[in-house]
């Protein structure tokens, strides 16, 4: 099933990722209805954001090394103009598009209060860091923290040399274990404030799962790393072995996932990502492949901005009928959100994508 390190080289296009991301963004609007809890990872949906993170530090920087690889150099200006036709025309429209509503119908209410004192917070990407607190806003702190990763690691890859690089991903893990595993709490608290440690989500949740995808892209990248990675994650059934590892691992209870479980679980998910990479013929990375589950993947940027307003109509609607939300929000919100954000993408967010050609070589 495993994939030699040629075809892997030549492959554009990684069977079952775009159906990771359906898995992902599903994990997550999940977790933002109400559902049951009978099961310990019913109330871990959470998690789909920290695979959406993997995916991004491996993607991103295989593109990046197959550039520097195939033109001696990597364009931060292509790179750049892609990522902002690829994110801000829809982040930027629900944001202007959120401040007009709410000045239009809401003057003087505290909730337009709030998004308007909170705007440039949110419009500058720096959620993870600062705490505006308006309504429905609160995911933002992941892109915000994506935002940040594609600004800097590129930076990284294009001026450091090798070592260098290992040297500041090494570091930069480390720092991230050490606020993990709340070896650093103490000093956080004593230079923002006591509770600051447990208040911020850069904190709460850290850049160590981009990391690890960044890792794994540069594992992948040369040839005795991809044997390496066939050695752990390329055997047969790999795929399903850490599917299941993760399912495991989910149902296992805890009320305070930080240190070695969350650790267990990004490690996990890189293991996924990587035996789905090595093992294109899988029966499960088919799964992944089929076109329904793909397209969600496809749209599952949009899906993140608008989901927790279709959740907020689902469940006011459930409400007003009072009919149970624990069963009927999901669903209503899933479809609702997969309506929305497809529209979203052929009518508005595809004009802008269809630009990024003039940005690549």
């Amino acid at each position: 099933m495993a994939t030699n390190y040629e075809s892997f080289q030549s492959r554009k296009h990684f069977a079952g990722l775009d159906g990771l991301r359906a898995v992902a963004i599903t994990a997550v609007v999940w977790h933002h209805s109400a559902h049951p809890d009978f099961l310990p990872m019913f109330a871990r949906g959470f998690a789909g954001v920290d695979l959406f993170f993997v995916l991004s530090g491996f993607l991103i920087v295989t593109l990046l090394l197959r550039e520097k690889a195939r033109e001696g150099r990597i364009s931060l200006r292509n790179f750049w103009a892609r990522r902002l036709l690829r994110l801000a025309p829809a982040y930027y429209l629900m944001l202007f598009g959120l401040l007009g509503a709410y000045l239009i119908f809401k003057p003087g209410d505290p909730d337009t209060a709030r998004l308007a004192e909170g705007f440039p917070v949110y419009a500058l990407y720096l959620s993870n860091w600062l705490h505006a607190d308006a309504n429905n806003l609160s995911i933002t702190w992941s892109l915000a923290t994506e935002e940040q990763f594609y600004l800097i690691w590129p930076l990284v890859e294009t001026f450091f040399a090798p070592v260098a690089a290992a040297g500041f991903w090494v570091a930069a893990l480390t720092v991230n274990q050490l606020v993990n595993f709340g070896v650093l709490d103490p000093a956080i608290n004593a230079a923002f404030g006591e509770g600051a440690a447990n208040s911020r989500e850069i904190l709460d949740s850290t850049f160590t799962p981009i990391l690890l995808g960044v890792g794994l892209a540069h594992l992948l990248h040369r040839e005795q790393g991809y044997l390496l990675a066939q050695r752990i994650a390329g055997f047969k059934h790999a795929p399903l072995v850490y599917a299941l590892a993760l399912l495991v691992l989910f149902n296992i209870p805890a009320a305070d996932i930080s240190g070695a479980f969350r650790l267990a679980m990004h490690l996990l998910m890189t293991a996924w990502i990587a035996s789905i990479v090595l093992a294109p013929g899988a029966k499960i990375t088919s799964a992944l492949d089929w076109r329904p589950v793909a397209f969600i993947g496809a749209v599952s940027y949009g899906m993140y901005l608008y989901h927790m307003w279709c959740v907020h109509v689902a469940r006011s609607l459930l409400t007003k009928l009072n009919l149970p939300n624990v069963w009927l929000e999901f669903p209503i919100a899933i479809v609702a959100t997969i309506a929305v954000s497809a529209a979203s993408f052929y009518l508005y967010e595809k004009r802008f994508l269809d630009l990024r050609k003039r940005f690549r070589k």
